[in-house]
């Protein structure tokens, strides 16, 4: 089976949350090539059905077909003449192209438009001159990125827009919950989780990480046990027109109405930092609602949640996975994922 090689682009934020959220959407492990490339094999004939999930993942900024890498990048623009040189650039034969160059962490020194120019020249040599670059309008982006850890030079199959879940945002929501989810942590969760259908958020809130499962083309179902809430969420996908792939029920998230092993994965957002009140203490409707969890929820799910980092999750709930990210202050936020059963 022919397999291609992808190079991915994390986040500078949050590199390893990048990597294991494309892990949980690709379902095969990562390679690390330095501190945000990372480098995955995938068959051939699948690569446009993962790249389309790839698009989904938040922390993901770039995916480059590899041709070439090194872990001993130089500074010197000639060593990425001879990157590029030495690789089989079929794709390029009779087409026109243009380099694109991103450097991270302001390495190499040399000018992008050097390091462009020494690409350019190595591909053009490795093609016998049976290419052209065209910088207006090229048929293919070459991409090379580097940084002082490592560079990759192949072909551009991707580079995600910053503001594609702009307006996906509060403000643009009819109804608006103070504890809301950003779209992109949403749809981190929802990664993390699998991408896998049907969903449960048992604390849904305005209904951020329904709507964002359902853009993904899951079906999803939301719990909440204020009124209100559930009815803004519902007002929230019908406005984003995901009212068809989702439901929002009224209902306690420790004594969840469904039937035994309906969901192969969950994405929540268990309320903390304050009593809530009728639920206790954060903590204690977290534990509750995670015994709960285990009745409804199939052998070998996914439990992907946001909690605060004073809040550990013991026993059978420990998580497989936990990333940390800080928010502000003193308030530390953690991505976890537990699988169930295993």
């Amino acid at each position: 089976m022919k397999e291609i090689t992808l190079c991915l682009l994390t986040s500078g934020l949050q590199p390893l949350l990048g990597a294991g959220e494309a892990e949980a959407v690709l379902g095969r492990p990562l390679s690390q090539l330095s501190r945000r490339l990372y480098l995955v094999s995938v068959p051939s004939h699948c690569a446009g059905n993962l790249l389309r999930a790839l698009y989904d993942c938040v922390m993901v900024q770039e995916v480059v077909a590899a041709k070439a890498w090194s872990r001993e990048p130089s500074a010197e623009a000639g060593f990425y003449r001879e990157l590029a040189q030495q690789c089989s650039w079929g794709e390029l034969e009779g087409r026109t192209f243009a380099v694109a160059v991103r450097k991270l962490e302001g390495f190499p020194p040399a000018p992008s438009t050097e390091l462009a120019a020494s690409v350019a020249d190595g591909v053009s040599a490795a093609l016998g001159g049976r290419c052209k670059v065209d910088l207006e309008r090229p048929q293919v982006i070459v991409s090379l990125v580097v940084s002082r850890g490592a560079a990759v030079v192949g072909l551009r199959l991707l580079r995600a827009r910053g503001d594609r879940y702009r307006l996906r945002s509060k403000k643009y929501k009819p109804y608006g919950h103070p504890a809301s989810l950003t779209p992109e942590d949403a749809g981190v969760l929802v990664n993390l989780a699998g991408r896998r259908s049907p969903l449960l958020d048992p604390f849904c809130g305005s209904g951020t990480v329904l709507i964002e499962a359902c853009v993904r083309g899951l079906e999803a179902v939301g719990l909440d046990i204020d009124r209100r809430a559930a009815r803004g969420a519902y007002a929230n996908l019908k406005h984003f027109s995901c009212d068809a792939w989702a439901h929002v029920v009224v209902g306690d998230a420790r004594a969840l109405p469904f039937r035994p092993g309906a969901f192969p994965a969950v994405a929540t957002n268990p309320p903390y930092g304050r009593v809530l009140k009728g639920t206790g203490e954060p903590g204690g409707l977290l534990s509750a609602f995670l015994r709960e969890c285990s009745t409804v929820v199939a052998r070998g799910a996914k439990v992907a949640l946001v909690r605060p980092a004073h809040l550990d999750l013991e026993g059978p709930w420990r998580a497989a996975r936990e990333y940390s990210v800080r928010v502000h202050g003193g308030l530390t936020r953690v991505f976890a994922v537990i699988e169930v059963g295993r």
